[in-house]
């Protein structure tokens, strides 16, 4: 059964460009008689999708999304902590570079205890995602701090309440700016008598800020969409290239939050792209193959020969198809930045993805692209 998958990147407060094409992109859905079979979000994308997979039906969805970000602000999400953090700065200032890892003191910057009673323990429903109303499946990612391992975690089957508030928090976390959370994954690669043993998890985002690469393992996939809440990089724009670090915390996020995980980003994509050739040209060949036969016979033998050496492919595992993934991202760097939740700044970021996402599926509908559920796409 072919499936639709959507996901949703990380980015903080630029998560309102996310809101804006969400609310197109799934009137979309609606008109063109789709079903989110898979939905996968991190940070930012973790919420948004919440927002998606709970809700009765789309539309309904589509108001949430709206409705939240447009009175959303950062005492909602954080709030700054006080001399705590200035004292662990003074230790900073009297110790040698070598000492900071063992320096003790605050585990983040802000404290986020607005963002968990907001969207965790007063808005979370996860009765609703198990009911499947909308999404099939929704997951959520996360990386541990200990061993580098990233997780999509699946709320739809998550049957533990607690765990599922766990896992939302730590998909939010970027570790500095908020604390991390700990908590057990089940993975059946730790040794036994560490199964139980608790973690530190952040936001998947540290190596998976768009989840894709599990979600194509899950295979039947044959419509992706994507929302990206940052540039495609390289982004060789005049903004860019005359944008300003004037300082190395600025220098800091922009590598460890922009540029690294766009490169896995970029790897995901190049590798939905190499199973698309790998498929095309196999069929190609078989055509040519079984063109060549010039009896039934020796056609069924050849068909039978095919059809083994074909499930020793990579991309028979899993069953994946060719996928034409839609990408909708901004094309420049955003008004707002990751924890800039800030009006009206919020609602013009909410708009341009709302602009962006008509326009990229303003193409596809013109292209005949992906335009009746069902019908391959061009």
């Amino acid at each position: 059964m072919s499936k639709l998958a959507l996901v949703l990147s990380g980015g903080g407060a630029r998560g309102a460009f996310q809101a804006g094409a969400l609310v197109e992109l799934l009137e979309y859905f609606e008109r063109t008689g789709r079903r989110i079979n898979i939905l996968s979000g991190t940070s930012v994308g973790a919420l948004n999708g919440m927002s998606i997979a709970q809700a009765p039906d789309l539309k309904a969805a589509r108001d949430e999304i709206e409705l939240q970000w447009k009175k959303l602000t950062n005492d909602d999400i954080y709030k700054v902590r006080g001399w705590e953090i200035f004292k662990l700065i003074a230790k900073f200032a009297t110790h040698r570079i070598e000492k900071w890892p063992s320096l003790r003191g605050v585990d983040s910057i802000f404290d986020n205890t607005p963002l968990y009673n907001k969207y965790v323990e007063h808005y979370l429903d996860l009765d609703a995602i198990r009911s499947r109303r909308t999404v099939d499946d929704f997951f959520v990612s996360l990386t541990s701090l200990h061993t580098g391992a990233a997780y999509l975690q699946c709320l739809t089957t998550e049957p533990d309440l607690q765990k599922a508030k766990e896992y939302i928090m730590a998909s939010t976390i970027t570790t500095v700016a908020y604390p991390p959370v700990k908590t057990v994954v089940v993975d059946p690669e730790i040794p036994e008598h560490l199964q139980e043993t608790p973690q530190l998890y952040a936001d998947g985002g540290i190596s998976n800020k768009t989840p894709l690469k599990t979600i194509l393992q899950t295979g039947d996939i044959n419509e992706l969409f994507v929302v990206n809440t940052y540039p495609s990089y390289p982004n060789k724009t005049e903004e860019s290239i005359n944008q300003k670090f004037p300082n190395v915390f600025s220098m800091l996020i922009r590598t460890a939050v922009e540029l690294l995980p766009n490169l896995y980003f970029r790897r995901d994509m190049e590798s939905v792209q190499d199973v698309n050739n790998d498929i095309e040209r196999w069929n190609a060949l078989k055509t040519k193959l079984l063109g060549t036969v010039r009896n039934d016979a020796d056609r069924v033998r050849l068909e039978e020969l095919l059809a083994g050496e074909e499930q020793k492919f990579s991309f028979k595992q899993g069953n994946k198809q060719i996928i034409n993934p839609v990408i909708i991202a901004p094309d420049e760097e955003l008004p707002v930045q990751d924890t800039e939740f800030v009006q009206p700044k919020l609602g013009e970021t909410f708009e341009m993805g709302r602009e962006k996402a008509k326009q990229v599926l303003a193409g596809l509908e013109e292209r005949g692209v992906y335009r009746v559920r069902g019908v391959e796409s061009l």
